[in-house]
């Protein structure tokens, strides 16, 4: 049986990013189903807690330019990233996680079909057709009935949610060969590009067949970061406080209760609102800093 290696890509100075992204790997650390983790980052020095558990692929800003392609659409460098681990571990199955994720169960499940050939995106959210906000209004507008990289898109064409994606080892090649053509193709149109990648992967995944959700299993925090935020980053200041290990801290994440916080949690503009009229008509007084 293929093993199954995790993939993570961060880059930029942002803490916040870093952080999530250690939090996630420590969460999918405990899984015997996880060969090794790679890190495709600029950043390794932020990952130095994991010592030999952590494999990296350096890049620079020069790499991610390159990998922006000939129209320079950033989010093109996710495509890049898989393609550079599948080429060093064409044998393995690959389990690409977004920093802002966690196994909450364990990976038995995705294992045994990606050794079945069925792949995995994090969840279906809607039909092109289903025109859900402005921007897959506009992509439909763009897209619908046109032919790219020989696959006809209509209003049937459905968007997943890319913050996980696994691909078994003897069809990922093709499957991220057909999506960085797709990112390409399409980035050539008129299309609005903020979901272009993720909408790539989506038709490349299901143009293989065997496409399945994993919400279940993995958990994704993207409509909820603030607090999420706040609760791994006292989460890495205790384990500082108390120095434990690396293998305290995977024990403790182990045990830990993923339903404490909401995943997605819609915030009232109001409140932003408010909170901008307060500054600008009330903001903080008596202010002082520290001073030689």
């Amino acid at each position: 049986m293929a093993t199954m290696n995790i993939v993570l890509l961060t880059f930029g100075s942002r803490l916040e990013n870093h952080y999530q992204a250690s939090f996630a790997i420590l969460s999918f650390l405990k899984d015997p189903a996880v060969k090794r983790v790679i890190m495709v980052t600029d950043r390794p020095e932020f990952y130095a807690f994991f010592g030999n558990k952590i494999e990296f692929i350096q890049i620079n800003e020069d790499t991610l330019t390159q990998w922006q392609g000939e129209y320079q659409f950033f989010w093109r460098v996710k495509i890049k990233a898989l393609e550079k681990v599948q080429k060093r571990y064409p044998a393995e199955h690959l389990l690409y996680i977004d920093s802002d994720t966690f196994l909450a169960t364990d990976l038995a499940g995705i294992q045994d079909k990606l050794s079945q050939n069925q792949l995995f995106m994090h969840k279906l959210e809607c039909a092109l057709g289903d025109e859900i906000d402005n921007t897959t209004k506009k992509m439909h507008n763009s897209l619908k009935d046109k032919t790219f990289a020989g696959i006809r898109l209509d209003s049937q064409s459905t968007m997943w949610n890319a913050g996980v994606i696994a691909l078994p080892a003897n069809k990922a090649k093709e499957i991220i060969a057909l999506s960085l053509q797709l990112c390409d193709e399409i980035c050539a149109t008129d299309c609005t590009r903020r979901l272009v990648e993720q909408f790539s992967f989506s038709i490349a995944l299901n143009h293989y067949g065997g496409l399945n959700a994993c919400d279940h299993i993995i958990g994704h925090y993207w409509g909820n970061k603030n607090e999420w935020n706040k609760l791994i980053s006292a989460f890495f200041v205790n384990a500082l406080l108390k120095n434990l290990s690396l293998q305290d801290c995977i024990n403790e994440v182990a045990e830990f209760d993923w339903i404490r916080l909401p995943i997605h949690k819609k915030q009232r503009s109001t409140n932003s609102k408010l909170k901008a009229l307060t500054d600008k008509y009330f903001p903080d007084k008596n202010i002082s800093y520290f001073s030689k």
